[in-house]
This record gives structure tokens, C-alpha cells and sequence, in this order.
């Protein structure tokens, strides 16, 4: 083969005379960059809340952004001007948001129209909240202790106040702010509130105090903790208070851990008990040791089932041995509440004392649980803690977790919750796009669509749909092994089908699985996924053999499944048997390469089978699917010409190589200094295949080299390896290519084995950078109906659109917003003009720099269409009767009021409401505890037009027939002329080539009928 050599650079000139223009046809006029889609969200999660009734969840963020999610892809982004932090949200009526910031800000914002309605300052400090969903009051505490309560209809400030109640019964005490309200979850006439060292029922119709609850620790009782001076009586702080769903009981929650249970009547004192033992208010003769420092409960919920006497607590904090940090929940099963008419003190006591059973949920996260939400499903009432099965757990990192209930499982199920969340359950490790044949990717996402999602509520808006044979596919890897794999074009669909592959599972490891590297073979619906201790999972697409069969008794299999990788010395290892039970058909695992060689730094799995690998070590690695068999290991610092150390960047192609005069299949490996080196991969006479080094030359002036890519000279085509080039080397074919390299700053086109051909260098460091296949406008005369273009993004957010090969600068602008240095080189240019940026930690944006990609519609209509925002609100949804105290509550003095006679005694009832939701919204609110509610979730006609349809098995065998013609037919000709031989290429070895396309494009086309007929 060709000798190692060094040719000569040669800045912008064309050194083959036989190349042409191929971005001939295009003008600066055909580019501008516009935002497609985005996903994420901008900042760190904050705080977050869950309409039941519309079924929406709320989360704001640091950047002063909340985002509001329903059904598939419904989101809605309200920015706010003020810089200060989002600390609480609550959704009110229905219809709506109301937001509490760090400067003490209460904001109201409309569901209905989407825009924030108004903004006040509170009279002063807020240190804690209160809403219910059905009322439209909010009751806001204060740091002087006084809490005031304003009317959301009519954006007024009652002039009832409650004054420091604390300061009225200890008045020697130090003045408290108030510590925790809660409204009577049977009857809106009382609230519960909570002072440093007292707590009150305080009636508003009465108003006056009608209860108080101030608990002392005796001397020689241990307390929740021990700690003070045990001799002494103390009174642990207050932290939170909350009313038993049946309001006849009430739980005090202290700084000591000591969770305190009073009748809510009487005010006595039931049961005093830690999370570990009970009657702590109790005196000893003799004290135990006292226990493991434990983190402090800073919230408790009181959960109730669909039957409200059947409660449990959910508990954030009081694990032992983690002092300040909180990695779990605690949950403690009360089980069925004893009658409280016939249930005497002691018995009472007892059932607090002896819950059924008391479970610690762990959160497996490095980052501290700041507190959680429970997403009801019953009805709104009782504090939205009415019958969850899932509990969302926001950490201070900002990530989310998701808790099943009662069980108390963590689920990392992508599909339960909007595409955009997913970036923060856990964290995005990794982001990558690529271009996927359209009809292919409508086949295979038949098979993962699902109707799991938890959020229903709102009605995406129709979007203008952008005509593609591609469609832009976004892959991203999570610290805790799993990669999903979405639409990325999903602001322009109604589905929201994500591919939910879970490394950890594959190789039963929990540790150490963050995913640093994903390859996607988008034609061969292949998948390559690298983690942070270096070894590598290859997965495909096809149907599990594994699906629905039961675990095998025998141990020895078992303990072979769930060996670790870490305790075989074989490099290839077969894990298929470990594919998921429950899932028909998706990426199943393949094989798993454990080379022990530090990284990955680099990863591509080709369209044709092969896929390399690249070590921080210097090994390069090429491993045949099909095998799956190593059929190359070397270390490049071996054959390096420049000090390379390691690869960072691959590509596979399908040209020319030299003066060969057939095309070869060609790998391009870049290194860490700018250097490319090529191998080619050969047949081999015993029927396998080979790697062969071939030439290593400087491209560019610094590393690393971050993209390669080929493209034919003659037809500007992509030179990327995939099934139809494969068929076309039995043909003799030469394809002479350039091949483009980007290196820190610069640009390099070369010839392989001929010359270095044009270079440009930029005064940024380049992002990224990929070649983009653009259609011609309608009456050009060059007689082609595509030209490509070369696009740089660069680190400052400049784009670069440059024709080829010339080099020459064809259109520049920047990107619509800002971006984040660390994570911009994360972004993809795709080969119909779009990219995909990755903006931030958590969020990224497609965009395209076409200007006109979606029909011949009207500018004008055009951009009222995209600026158009998803619905939220549905005013069908009604929100049931909120639940009423029983008889004997009446009988002991309760006082009915009404919601009118409640306007009365707050003073605001001669004021008009200042809103059109008010009018919409109680319009939807029942007073009939005997009306049956039944809402039903509907997507609005018009946006479900373009709402994606799961497929059904056809009876009907033409009809099946049919369903897969189309797909057939955009295949055919990388699977219809696989007879031929090589010539001149590999003439010992043909057959070897042509079972390897066969195999590949077989297995492939297996997956697909699958999807496709519904099976």
C-alpha cells in the first residue's frame, strides 16, 4: 500500500483538477438561523408544583423561568423579568400559578392566557405559604409572626389580619415568625398554624384561637434526639404542623425529630415518637444511648389512599449517621384510622406507636434530598397528598428523581414525564444528534409508543411541519447509565415516544455508569454507548427472544447473568440474555467490550457493522458486529507520526483511496494534536475481515480533532459508509472524496493519499462542524437537485456556513441565544441544516439555518403559527366538592361557612374580580358534595392532526403488505442487487463483502416488518 508521508499544505487552492463546486447553486439569501424546538430547561430546578385536575406539572428555575408541562409535549415557558429565585409554586382554581420569589414577590399567572396577570410585594418578609386549590385566599405567613391573607380574584390584601398568636401566649418568649399554615382540609374556616414553640388552630369565623398545642419535653424523657440538658424541661422547635386528612387529628413535627400527635379537638397530647421510638416525651429512670446523629426532618406529608382514613406519613429527612445530608424518604404505613368516636387515648396512642410498617426509600444520588412531591390522583384536596403513585424528589443539585408509592422503587422510566424533564432525571452526562432516514424512524418508534405518561392535562398547538427525507434524532446519556433517545424534530409532533436503553442493566453495575460516549447507526439501527470506567455496550434494534419469559431457577445461570464485568478477562462478552423481560422489541444488548484501557475518547458505530473505539491509553480498537469479533488492536502512539496519544474523533467512509482507483472502505481516525491517520478494512481470506494501517499525515494546526466527514468530489454526496456504498464496491467503483477535518481553530479539507487540499482557520475555537446536504432552489440551471455546504459552529456561537471545497464563507450569523462554553462542543450539525445545540447543563435547541423550510405558506401566517404557545387550561375539567366535616365535628361546635360568608369575614366581598379567569374558573369549582366528577383528558381536534397513530396488527395480509411498501421501497437499493461480486476490490474474498451487507441489512429489515406490521 501507500507509503507514510508528509505532503505539502496548500491554503485555499484546489490541487484536483477534477473536482468541481459542490455547493454550486446556493447564496448567503437561502441561510438564516431560527429556533426549531428546545429541550430542557435553562438554570437549576428550584422548586416545583402538580395540578391533579388539569394534570400539570410546574418547575421554575434559577434563570427566572418556569416551565409548565402537560401531555406529551405540551410546555409552556413563562420568563420572568425579576432576577430573584423562584421559592414556591402552587396552582389555584385551576387556573392559576401563583409564585413566590426570594425578594418576597407573590406573582399570578394565568393558565388561560398564558401571561402573568399580576405582581406585589408582600408586607413584609414571607417565611412560609398556604393555598388550596379550590379557594382563591392565600394565606401568607410573615417574618414578624403576623400572617395576612389575600384574595387572588381580586388582587387585594384582606384587612383581616392574624397577629403573633405566639407573642400573645409566650409573651416572654423572643418574637417567631410564623413557622407553617395549613388549611383544615375539611373545613375552610379554620387554619393550622405554627409558631416557633406553639401551634394553633385559629378559627376565622370566630376569631379567636379554639385550640393550642405547645409541647415540653420533662426531664429524664430522651426526646427525639437527647439532646439539651436532659434535667431540664425542653421545648423543641416547632418545624412543621399538619392535620390528619380527617382533620380530627394533627401532627407537630419538632428541630429534635420528634413527631407529635394531638387530637385536634381537645388538644391532649396522644403519642410522642422519634422515627425509632415512641413515648420520648415520657421520663426514664435509665436512658439508653443516645442514637446516631441523624439529619434533621425538614417535611412531612400526611398521604392518605383513595379511602382518606387509610394514611400513611412520607418523610424527608431523620435518617441516622448523614448529619445535615438527606439521601432517602422514610415512609411509616399508619394503615386504617380507628374510629374516633369509639377509640379511647390509649388505643389511639398504640396505633400511632405500632404503624404496620416503616420503610426508608433510597434516593441514589450523591446530592441531598431538598424536598418532595407527591402527585395525587384521587382529587386535589388534602394538601394534594390524596392516593399518589409516584413521588417526584427534587435534589439540590437541581436534579429530580421519581419515587414509586407505595413501594417505594425509583423509577428512571423516560416516557412517564415530557422529553424536557428527562434532562434532570438524573442529569444529561452526554447530548448527540444524528440524521435517521424518516420512514425508517417512523417504524421503529411504532414499537416504543406508550400511553405510561403521567401528565395529561393541556393540547399541543399545531405546528407547521418541516418536509425532511430525514428526521433529527437526539441521543442523551445520564449519570446513571441509562441513554434515551428521542425525535429531536419533537416540537413538530404530538408523540412522545422516547427509546429508553439502560447501560447499568446490561452490565448489573450501579457505580461508575455515567455515560461519557453514544454512537448512533441510524441506518442499521445500531447502538454504541461507552461509560466513565471505559468499557462499552453495543446494542440493536430487533425483537427480544427474552420478552415475557420467566427468570431461569437454575443458580448457576443466574449467577452468570449478574457476574461483573469486572471479574472476566474476556474483552468481548456476550450479554444478550441480560436484555429487559418486559420490552417486546427496542435496543436489546449485544455484547459488551471490557478492554480495561482507561475511557473512551472516542466511539463510532458505523452504518456497515463495524465499530471502532479509541482509548485514552492510545489503543484504537475495531470490533465486527458480526462476530461480534476484534478484527484490529494497536496503539497509535506506535504508528504515530506527530506524538499523538490518543484518538478523539472517527469516521467510517466509502471512497477512493490514492491512486487505488476503487473505493475502499476507509477509517479516519483524528488525534489529540491534529494529526489523521488511515487504515482500511480489508477482506480476509479466511472469510473475516481485517484493519490495516495505511497512512497518518498532519491536518490541522492543533488538536484535538473534533469531526471528520467524506464527500464525493464529483456529486457532493456523502461518503459516510453505509449499506447501498457497501453493495457498490462489488461494482469497482471510485468515488474520489474530500475528506473534512476539524481541528481546534482550523478547517482542513484533504484528499486520502493524494494531497491536502484547502484550509481555513477561524479566531475562535471550533464547537463543532459537519457537512449539510441542501436542496436548490426551483430554477437552478446546475442540474442537481442538492449542493452541500460545510457549517462550523464555534465556542462564541458564530456559525459558519462555507461552501466546498473552496472554503469560502457563504453566510455568517450567530446563534439566537446565549451559551455555555463547557457544554457547547456537545452540538451537532446534521446533514438536512439542522443543529443541535446543547446550551446548557440541562437544555439544548434545535435550529435550523434554512430559511424557508416548511411549504409555501405565507410569511406572515408562518410566524403567527410558530409563535404560537400549547394550551394549559381546559375549562371542561371540574375540580369535585371540597370534602366537609362529619357529624359528630357539628355536634361539637364545628361551625358550617359558607364560601360567600367567607368573602364576608375577609372583607373582600363588595370587590369586583379583577380578572376574566375568575368568572371561567368558578364556574368549574362544585359545592355538591353529591356530584360525581369524571374528567376525561381530550386532545383539542386541531392540534391532533398531526398526532402520531400506533400501529395495530392488519388481518388482512395485503394490508400488512402495504403498511411496509413505502419502507421497502427506500431500501431497495441497498438490498435488492447483493449477488454481485467483487472485481478488481477483493475478488478471493466477494462473498465475505456481500454476507456481510446481507447479515446487516437483513437483521435490520427483521426489526423494521416488525415494527411496522404491529407484531
Amino acid at each position: 500500500m501507500f507509503k507514510s508521508r508528509r505532503l505539502k499544505s496548500v491554503s485555499n487552492a484546489i490541487k484536483s483538477a477534477s473536482s468541481s463546486d459542490i455547493s454550486a447553486g446556493l447564496n448567503s439569501k437561502l441561510f438564516d438561523v431560527r429556533e426549531v424546538s428546545r429541550y430542557g430547561m435553562n438554570g437549576t430546578v428550584k422548586t416545583f408544583a402538580f395540578d391533579p385536575v388539569q394534570s400539570l406539572l410546574a418547575i421554575a428555575t434559577d434563570a427566572g423561568e418556569i416551565h409548565v408541562y402537560g401531555k406529551q409535549q405540551v410546555e409552556v415557558v413563562f420568563t420572568l423579568d425579576s432576577k430573584a429565585v423562584v421559592k414556591e409554586l402552587r396552582f389555584v382554581k385551576g387556573i392559576y400559578l401563583i409564585a413566590v420569589d426570594s425578594k418576597d414577590s407573590i406573582l399570578v399567572l394565568s393558565l388561560y392566557s398564558k401571561k402573568v396577570l399580576t405582581a406585589f410585594f408582600a408586607p413584609g418578609k414571607i417565611t412560609c405559604v398556604e393555598t388550596d386549590p379550590s379557594l382563591e385566599w392565600m394565606l401568607i405567613g410573615l417574618q414578624s409572626g403576623t400572617t395576612v391573607i389575600y384574595d387572588i380574584d381580586k388582587d387585594c390584601i384582606s384587612p383581616l389580619r392574624i397577629e403573633n398568636i405566639q407573642k400573645s401566649l409566650i409573651p416572654k418568649e423572643q418574637l417567631s415568625h410564623v413557622v407553617s399554615i395549613q388549611w383544615n382540609p375539611r373545613d375552610y374556616g379554620t387554619v393550622l398554624i405554627s409558631y416557633r414553640l406553639v401551634t394553633v388552630i385559629y378559627s376565622l369565623v370566630e376569631n379567636k384561637v379554639r385550640q393550642q398545642f405547645h409541647y415540653e419535653v420533662p426531664p429524664y424523657a430522651p426526646g427525639g434526639d437527647q439532646s439539651g440538658n436532659l434535667e431540664a424541661i425542653r421545648t423543641p422547635e416547632v418545624v412543621q404542623s399538619i392535620y390528619h386528612p380527617n382533620s380530627l387529628h394533627i401532627l407537630t413535627v419538632h428541630r429534635d425529630n420528634t413527631l407529635v400527635f394531638w387530637d385536634a379537638n381537645s388538644g391532649k397530647l396522644i403519642q410522642a415518637r422519634s422515627l425509632f421510638e415512641t413515648d420520648v416525651n415520657v421520663p426514664r429512670k435509665m436512658l439508653d444511648p443516645p442514637p446516631l446523629v441523624s439529619s434533621p426532618i425538614f417535611q412531612v406529608s400526611w398521604i392518605c389512599a383513595a379511602n382518606p382514613e387509610y394514611t400513611s406519613l412520607l418523610i424527608a429527612g431523620g435518617s441516622g449517621g448523614e448529619e445535615k445530608q438527606c439521601h432517602s424518604l422514610i415512609m411509616m404505613d399508619l394503615g386504617a384510622t380507628p374510629m374516633y368516636s369509639v377509640t379511647s387515648y390509649e388505643k389511639m396512642s398504640a396505633f400511632y406507636a405500632a404503624p404496620h410498617q416503616q420503610k426508608v426509600f433510597p434516593v441514589p444520588n450523591e446530592a441531598s434530598v431538598v424536598r418532595f412531591l407527591p402527585l395525587a390522583r384521587k382529587s386535589c384536596h388534602f394538601a394534594g397528598n390524596h392516593d399518589p403513585a409516584v413521588v417526584l424528589v427534587l435534589l439540590d443539585d437541581g436534579e429530580i428523581e421519581t419515587i414509586l408509592y407505595p413501594s417505594g422503587s425509583v423509577s428512571y422510566k423516560a416516557s412517564l414525564f415530557p422529553q424536557s424533564i428527562s434532562w434532570v432525571r438524573p442529569a444529561a452526562t452526554k447530548c448527540v444528534a444524528t440524521s435517521v432516514p424518516k420512514k425508517l424512524w417512523l417504524g421503529m418508534m411504532s414499537s416504543t409508543y406508550s400511553r405510561d405518561y403521567l401528565l395529561k392535562g393541556g393540547a399541543p398547538v399545531k405546528k407547521p411541519l418541516r418536509v425532511h427525507d430525514t428526521r433529527s434524532a437526539l441521543a442523551t446519556g445520564h449519570k446513571n447509565g441509562s441513554v434515551r433517545i428521542w425525535d429531536a424534530s419533537h416540537g413538530e409532533l404530538d408523540d412522545s415516544s422516547v427509546f429508553d436503553v439502560s447501560v447499568s442493566q446490561a452490565l448489573n453495575k450501579s457505580f461508575g455508569v455515567g455515560v461519557d460516549n453514544v454512537s448512533f447507526a441510524s441506518e442499521t439501527a445500531e447502538l454504541a454507548v461507552s461509560i466513565e470506567d471505559g468499557d462499552v455496550v453495543l446494542f440493536k434494534f430487533q425483537a427480544n427472544q427474552y420478552f415475557g419469559s420467566a427468570e431461569s431457577s437454575n443458580d448457576t445461570e443466574i449467577k452468570f447473568r449478574r457476574f461483573s464485568l469486572n471479574e472476566t478477562k474476556d474483552l468481548i462478552v456476550d450479554i444478550s440474555d441480560r436484555a429487559p423481560r418486559k420490552l417486546r422489541e427496542g435496543f436489546m444488548p449485544v455484547c459488551a467490550i471490557h478492554a480495561s484501557s482507561g475511557r473512551v475518547t472516542a466511539l463510532k458505530n458505523s452504518n456497515i457493522g463495524f465499530v471502532g473505539i479509541a482509548y485514552e491509553d492510545g489503543t484504537f480498537m475495531v470490533i465486527d458486529r458480526r462476530g461480534p469479533a476484534m478484527i484490529y488492536s494497536e496503539n497509535v502512539r506506535k504508528v504515530t507520526h506527530e506524538k499523538s496519544t490518543n484518538v478523539t474523533c472517527i469516521d467510517f467512509s466509502i471512497a477512493e483511496y490514492g491512486e487505488d482507483r476503487y473505493s475502499s472502505i476507509l477509517i479516519a481516525c483524528g488525534t489529540d494534536v491534529g494529526e489523521s491517520l488511515i487504515f482500511k478494512i480489508l477482506p480476509d481470506s479466511s472469510g473475516r475481515f481485517m484493519v490495516q494501517y495505511i497512512d497518518a499525515l498532519r491536518t490541522n494546526d492543533q488538536g484535538p480533532i473534533m469531526a471528520i466527514e467524506s464527500t464525493s468530489k464529483e456529486t457532493g454526496a456523502s461518503c459516510s459508509a453505509t449499506i447501498t456504498s457497501m453493495q457498490g464496491l462489488s461494482k469497482g467503483l471510485a468515488v474520489p472524496a474530500f475528506t473534512m477535518v476539524s481541528g481546534y481553530n482550523d478547517i482542513r479539507l484533504f484528499t486520502a493519499g493524494k494531497s491536502k487540499d484547502t484550509h481555513k482557520v477561524f479566531k475562535y475555537p471550533i464547537a463543532t462542524a459537519g457537512q449539510c446536504y441542501i436542496r436548490v432552489p426551483d430554477g437552478s440551471k446546475i442540474g442537481k437537485p442538492f449542493a452541500t455546504v460545510l457549517v462550523c459552529l464555534l465556542v462564541n456561537g458564530e456559525i459558519k456556513v462555507l461552501t466546498v471545497p473552496e472554503l469560502r464563507e457563504l453566510h455568517s450569523t450567530r446563534l439566537p441565544m446565549p451559551v455555555q462554553s463547557k457544554y457547547i462542543k456537545e452540538s451537532s450539525v446534521l446533514r438536512n441544516g439542522d443543529i443541535v445545540v446543547r446550551v446548557g447543563k440541562c437544555e439544548a435547541s434545535l435550529l435550523t439555518i434554512l430559511k424557508e423550510t416548511a411549504s409555501h405558506m405565507e410569511q406572515s401566517h408562518l410566524e403567527s403559527i410558530r409563535s404560537a404557545t400549547d394550551s394549559l387550561y381546559n375549562p371542561a375539567l371540574r375540580i369535585e366538592c371540597r370534602p366537609q366535616v362529619n357529624t359528630l365535628q357539628w355536634a361539637r361546635g364545628s361551625i358550617y361557612v359558607k364560601r360567600s360568608d367567607l368573602d364576608n369575614l375577609l372583607g373582600t366581598a363588595h370587590k369586583p374580580f379583577k380578572y376574566e379567569e375568575s368568572d371561567i374558573a368558578n364556574g368549574t369549582i362544585s359545592h355538591d358534595p353529591q356530584e360525581t366528577v369524571a374528567n376525561a383528558h381530550q386532545l383539542d381536534s386541531g392540534a391532533a392532526e398531526h398526532s402520531y397513530v400506533a400501529p395495530v396488527r392488519h388481518t388482512a395480509r395485503s394490508e400488512g403488505v402495504g403498511a411496509m411498501r413505502s419502507l421497502s421501497r427506500a431500501m431497495e437499493n441497498g438490498m435488492d442487487t447483493l449477488e454481485g461480486r467483487l472485481n478488481d476490490y477483493a475478488t478471493v474474498a466477494g462473498e465475505t463483502i456481500n454476507g456481510a451487507v446481507e447479515q446487516t441489512s437483513s437483521d435490520l429489515m427483521k426489526g423494521v416488518f416488525r415494527s411496522k406490521m404491529g407484531l
